[in-house]
């Protein structure tokens, strides 16, 4: 495709890595906001870059919300703290084309695509990738395995006690930053290291970098409205020498991954649906991991809810897989004992509405990127049958995914 520019230029002469970096570089450059993305199990990557510095949150409606990409926190109890990034501009790699989709400035778009068409022609004269910095969320405590254990400890005796089933604590691990270290390049290498999980990128003014790949789909709506949600539970490390159909789970895993099929089966029939399919528990692998997985499907079209996708999001998140049941009981234990503010990790992020599909994943195995360091977020679910020590042992694990590609 020739960018609509005074000097135009073909966008299929420059490889996917310059594209991007171009595409985020500009964007950061205006004080505007881009999301990345690959589909699991693609090599298409897509693009979404909105030209407005001027910042909101809204609640989602995804039946009525134009194409473009969403992001929310971990707490979003109104679901009005969700960032929505309009696709003012929207690129995929299998076309090669960056369109102009929903609308905006006319004259930003003219003023961004100027400034792309030079910065490619030319290029960035930049050793390093821009982006945009947040809020450091770490954790400020002298031994975070001491405080995480201790953490595991007190989430058992509450549910000795009955205030809940589960609950579902994270920690966060520092990582200092390569000198060369490239945003682009690891973000690729991310994307091509876990082929089969949503691989994702973003870069909003005041509320930072984050990227990561996340194995758990939480709302999909296909062109054929069909909705999709899963539930993923359990974890244990890939062993080359099983095949993952006959993998062997604990019990405390098989309870673990029902408990988040019995929450979204709970939220069907709040709404009185009953007409839905459910595929599973299978195991699935997900990077250097294996879960547990189920499928569940609705025809929106066979029930006549229109409506189903937007719903579904607000009653799901967040789900059991990433907090706890009963939802609000284990919130407020997370909200007490945490001592880091989650961000987005646990929240939930995707495009909506872009080439009449949606797909929104919780945001997990992610990082958020600093100046000179990274933060890296991972979590796991204790019921009564947790062990404190192997919990530990499974934010290692988890934490791991995003090592293994930031330290090659």
């Amino acid at each position: 495709m020739y960018l609509e520019t005074a000097t135009p230029i073909e966008l299929e002469r420059y490889s996917i890595a310059e594209l991007l970096r171009v595409f985020i570089q500009t964007a950061v450059e205006r004080k505007g906001a881009i999301a990345v993305w690959r589909l699991p199990n693609t090599e298409g990557f897509h693009a979404v870059i909105n030209l407005s510095d001027q910042w909101t949150t809204r609640k989602i409606e995804i039946e009525a919300t134009p194409p473009g990409f969403v992001i929310s926190p971990f707490v979003n109890p109104t679901g009005e703290e969700t960032i929505y990034i309009p696709a003012d501009l929207y690129y995929h790699s299998d076309t090669g084309e960056l369109e102009n989709i929903s609308g905006g400035n006319e004259e930003r778009k003219r003023q961004y695509l100027e400034s792309l068409t030079k910065a490619l022609e030319h290029g960035s004269g930049r050793a390093t990738v821009p982006y945009h910095t947040g809020r450091d969320p770490v954790f400020n405590g002298a031994d975070q395995k001491q405080h995480y254990l201790a953490i595991v400890d007190k989430g058992l005796r509450a549910i000795e006690r009955g205030i809940f089933q589960k609950v579902v604590t994270a920690r966060t691990k520092q990582e200092k930053l390569a000198p060369d270290f490239n945003l682009v390049l690891t973000f690729l290498a991310l994307a091509k290291t876990y082929p089969a999980a949503f691989a994702s990128l973003f870069s909003v003014p005041g509320y930072g970098t984050w990227m990561g790949v996340s194995p758990e789909l939480l709302i999909q709506i296909n062109r054929e409205r069909i909705f999709r949600t899963v539930s993923l539970a359990g974890t244990q490390p890939i062993n080359e020498d099983v095949d993952p159909a006959r993998a062997a789970w604990t019990q405390k895993e098989i309870e673990e991954q029902a408990m988040v099929s019995r929450f979204i089966i709970n939220q069907f029939k709040k709404i009185r649906l009953r007409e839905f399919e459910e595929f599973g528990p299978r195991t699935v692998a997900a990077g250097n991991l294996m879960h547990l997985k189920t499928d569940f499907t609705v025809d929106m079209n066979s029930v006549n809810f229109p409506e189903l996708g937007s719903v579904m999001l607000f009653l799901l998140h967040p789900t059991s897989a990433v907090c706890g049941m009963p939802k609000r009981r284990a919130i407020d234990f997370i909200l007490n004992y945490e001592t880091f503010d989650r961000a987005f990790y646990s929240g939930y992020l995707g495009p909506v509405n872009i080439q009449d599909e949606t797909y929104i994943y919780v945001n997990l195995r992610c990082m958020q990127l600093f100046a000179d360091k990274t933060v890296l977020y991972a979590g796991s679910g204790i019921t009564h049958d947790s062990d404190p020590e192997k919990e530990w042992e499974e934010t290692n694990l988890k934490c791991q995914t995003l090592l293994n590609v930031l330290r090659h």
